[in-house]
């Protein structure tokens, strides 16, 4: 489980930011938000809001890149690392990026820091600490020469290897990541596996976001990759069709089950070749390009008519339809296996309640899950059953187009009571994370100087 996320030099995000998953001594709700795990009290939820254009989706870009360093490492010596540097300031875009991820893996408690840039891993360290100690121990450090981009690795004293460091070193070019480089290698480090492993089936549920930043439209890949997660996870039998239809009852948006089938479909070789050329591509992706076609399930959803039930095509469902069929089957995915997932506006196309009840069966339901999720729908603060102060986060620009991460629960008793409504003091600015509007005066070409502000 994650524990907290530090980010800095990413996109809007200049200065590091940190969004915590650990509850306050707060016992509010206790039962459907925190989980105990050793010391820890972690929650399964958190929430960004802030005006647009704060930097919400960053986080979640973040959090959706963060897996593919461990996971997709780079192909040789040439590729770069896809991602964008914070642009307003330029010793930030000369300068690296770094990610900071306290997470639990069985039952260690793990820190690892990583330094990059578009050309290199700079940095890494990887430290553990069992849930019986109070200790920090040193699992690897990883430096990587600017000049000769020559990596240097150093495992602690309890986990040096002789033959598995020199194995693992050969792979080990300056753009992989230690993770990446033994996803590279045949070696056997069960301990590294292990949090691979983990990375793989906790956190990797988003990983082809990564290319949603240059949004590649077409039959061959989906604008949808929580659709393509989802079409997956029924074609594997992950998700129980039974359990699926009966959510999607529940969610009266008029369906009452759905059928699968799956369909093969030849790719053009141009269209092959566009594909292998483009970098930024993970290289799953493409070992299933190489193959000139590739196999689509498709989805008909039941509706039900005159004493018969109507299959339609997913694609001329309502966008509602077709969003919550999506969550559907991430809610269900996520009571049967530990998952963490982020979804930027989680309410996008859904009612108010839909989306509420979709938030609520999740809490009351998930056991080991997590969720961050991007919203506009700030109503909710107006109702403390519903929520914590510590699941809920902002995101404000500063006067240099940076984004500044904070925590309800950072707001003291001298602004923010237990008695406190949240929503009309979020409302009223006293929060901030909204925006700054002007006024409604829409002025003439003639009312304008030539520097752009009205007379």
């Amino acid at each position: 489980m994650i524990l907290d996320f530090t980010i800095s030099n990413f996109r809007s995000i200049r200065e590091p930011q940190t969004i915590s998953f650990e509850a306050s001594k707060d016992t509010h709700l206790e039962d459907y938000y925190v989980i105990k795990k050793g010391d820890y009290r972690i929650l399964k939820m958190a929430v960004i809001l802030g005006a647009n254009a704060s930097g919400k989706s960053n986080i979640i870009r973040a959090f959706n890149m963060f897996p593919l360093l461990i996971l997709d490492p780079c192909e040789n010596k040439s590729s770069k690392i896809e991602y964008s540097k914070f642009a307003l300031d330029k010793d930030y875009i000369e300068g690296n990026s770094v990610m900071i991820v306290n997470f639990i893996c069985g039952t260690q408690k793990y820190r690892y820091e990583v330094h990059f840039n578009n050309n290199m891993v700079i940095f890494e360290i990887l430290q553990k600490q069992p849930f019986t100690e109070k200790r920090l121990h040193t699992v690897f450090e990883r430096t990587t020469d600017q000049n000769s981009h020559l990596s240097k690795l150093k495992f602690g004293d309890k986990y040096r290897s002789t033959s598995n460091s020199r194995l693992l070193s050969v792979n080990l070019i300056h753009n992989r990541t230690v993770f990446g480089a033994f996803e590279k290698s045949n070696i056997d480090i069960p301990w590294m596996k292990e949090i691979v492993d983990w990375v793989q089936s906790y956190l990797n549920i988003n990983s082809y976001n990564i290319i949603s930043d240059k949004m590649f439209y077409g039959n061959y890949i989906s604008e949808n990759f929580l659709h393509i997660f989802i079409l997956k996870s029924i074609d594997n039998k992950d998700i129980d069709n039974n359990m699926m239809a009966f959510q999607l009852q529940k969610s009266d948006i008029g369906v009452s089950g759905f059928n699968v089938k799956k369909v093969t479909t030849n790719i053009p070789n141009n269209i092959v070749e566009m594909y292998l050329a483009e970098e930024s591509l993970p290289q799953e992706f493409k070992n299933e390009i190489r193959k000139g076609a590739y196999e689509e399930v498709k989805i008909n959803l039941l509706h039900k008519g005159n004493n018969c039930l109507i299959p339609f095509d997913f694609e001329n469902e309502s966008g509602g339809t077709q969003r919550y069929f999506q969550l559907s089957g991430l809610l269900l995915l996520s009571l049967k296996q530990s998952l963490f997932f982020a979804i930027d506006e989680l309410e996008c196309r859904l009612h108010p309640d839909l989306y509420t009840h979709f938030i609520t069966t999740f809490l009351h339901n998930a056991k080991e899950s997590q969720i961050v999720f991007t919203t506009h729908m700030r109503e909710f603060l107006a109702d403390k059953d519903m929520f914590r102060d510590d699941i809920v986060w902002f995101t404000e620009k500063n006067d240099e187009g940076a984004t500044e991460l904070y925590s309800l629960a950072d707001f003291g008793s001298d602004v923010l009571r237990d008695s406190s409504n949240r929503y009309n003091f979020y409302r009223a600015g006293r929060l901030g994370a909204i925006p700054r509007l002007g006024d409604t005066f829409i002025a003439n070409s003639k009312t304008i100087e030539t520097d752009g502000k009205a007379i």
